[in-house]
């Protein structure tokens, strides 16, 4: 079936990361300096699909003295499901002790093909967690400090940008309702602006997930997932996209296999 074969080309994804790109075309003079540590990079691309997105919430602070830079320290991978085009995500936002010291930083998500500037599902989504947050003081994003990363699956590599919203992008994604469409009534270039991303590996990140066996893939279970769910954090490395807790009804499928072929009566061999 699709699905295995689509597990199977996922494998080939952490050498891709062995071949990085940064996109620093045009972007802005006046806006903060993003640092992705290459460790939550690797991982977070050898846990991915090659075609659906995934995606986690960044969080992290400035170095001391330089109050332009962004160290991303953490990415919390939250329960979601998406297709090519976007990610759902829950309406709650992240909260853990862990996260109390750490600014949100936007987020980060694969991208199955290489756009040249942010999709207008990428706008809608930021613009709506910025207005969701506004009135909630321990969760509220920054305008200006939240980002959206994008990590594009590039032919035998990977191709990362880094955006932020402008005013008008933020009013227009607030708004928008028509999330299918390439090119929505209102949308243009002047709805972003990209922003300078740097990777290092001068210091380490870590990974949150939920505390449900860590399992944040929920696109074998999409009844399961909800806008309004709740969920707890813990300290983890993220599972894999294919991960078996990930899919628990293929292992139900095949223990009707198993069972059905039990019940089967042998037939008595009469030449033996």
């Amino acid at each position: 079936t699709e699905w295995r074969l689509r597990a199977l080309a996922a494998q080939n994804l952490p050498l891709r990361a062995r071949h990085l790109y940064v996109s620093s075309d045009d972007v802005s003079d006046v806006a903060f300096t993003y640092v992705l540590p290459k460790n939550l990079l690797r991982r977070f691309i050898a846990i991915a699909d090659p075609r659906t997105q995934i995606a986690g919430y960044m969080y992290g602070v400035s170095p001391e003295g330089s109050d332009q830079v962004k160290e991303i320290r953490a990415i919390v991978m939250v329960p979601q499901w998406a297709t090519h085009q976007r990610v759902h995500l829950p309406d709650a936002m992240p909260s853990h002790d862990y996260l109390r010291d750490l600014e949100p930083l936007g987020w980060i998500h694969t991208m199955p093909n290489e756009l040249q500037y942010l999709s207008p599902q990428d706008v809608t989504t930021h613009a709506q967690i910025l207005a969701r947050t506004a009135d909630k003081p321990r969760v509220r994003w920054d305008g200006d400090r939240a980002a959206i990363m994008t990590c594009a699956f590039t032919p035998g590599s990977c191709t990362l940008s880094a955006y932020r919203l402008t005013p008008a992008g933020f009013e227009w994604g607030r708004e928008n309702k028509d999330m299918a469409s390439a090119q929505p009534d209102g949308f243009t270039m002047a709805c972003f602006e990209r922003v300078q991303m740097l990777l290092s590996d001068r210091f380490m990140g870590f990974f949150m997930v939920p505390d449900n066996n860590g399992v944040w893939n929920y696109n074998f279970m999409g009844p399961m997932h909800r806008a309004d769910m709740s969920y707890g954090l813990q300290l983890d490395v993220p599972r894999d996209f294919y991960d078996e807790m990930h899919r628990p009804s293929h292992f139900v499928n095949f223990a009707g296999m198993e069972s059905s072929a039990a019940d089967e009566v042998d037939l008595e061999d009469e030449f033996a």
